[in-house]
């Protein structure tokens, strides 16, 4: 019954937010949708990775490669057990192939930016430039999950899932870096 109720979910969402599409708004969410991508996510976490080691932060080091090669291995791994096949072709607004659960955007979004949310929470005074941060990672992280909704790639439980799994992954990169800063 539980699943029931949630692929007729998906499936509502799916419809509606195709309903309401508008190509000039599908090429913003296009754009947005690859703050997410694995190139944008590994290009970006690489170049925190090495500023960190220069930094000589080797604690949130040891946390950014946990959480975001974790959020990768992980959604690698369950994307080929489940095997959830991608909305139907006449929903996405480009083709996406591999499969769709759970969002490795949404999964890899959270990590990232969740990880570099709590880094300008930690290491910037209280104040507006860590808040403005700090809501900036956020958006970022639901707009993305929302662009792979609108753009039809996605159905809305393999975005919740994926923040779920980057979730898990940011909180066990972040404990393990706290760990290390103890030592």
């Amino acid at each position: 019954l539980m699943i029931e109720y949630l692929v007729a979910l998906d499936a509502r969402v799916l419809e509606a937010l195709y309903a309401l599409r508008d190509p000039g708004i599908v090429q913003i969410f296009i754009w947005i949708t690859e703050l997410g991508s694995t190139v944008t996510i590994g290009g970006i976490a690489l170049a925190l990775g090495l500023l960190l080691l220069v930094r000589k932060q080797f604690s949130y080091f040891v946390g950014i490669c946990i959480t975001v090669a974790g959020t990768i291995l992980a959604v690698s791994f369950l994307k080929e057990i489940i095997a959830r096949a991608r909305p139907d072709v006449a929903y996405q607004a480009y083709l996406e192939s591999g499969f769709s659960f759970p969002s490795g955007h949404a999964a890899f979004s959270l990590a990232l930016y969740g990880f570099l949310a709590v880094l300008a929470w930690r290491s910037l005074p209280s104040g507006p430039t860590r808040a403005v941060l700090t809501a900036l990672a956020i958006a970022i992280i639901a707009l993305v999950g929302f662009s792979r909704l609108y753009l039809g790639v996605h159905y809305a439980s393999d975005i919740f899932w994926g923040y779920v799994v980057g979730g898990i992954l940011l909180w066990i990169g972040i404990s393990v870096a706290q760990r290390f800063e103890r030592m």
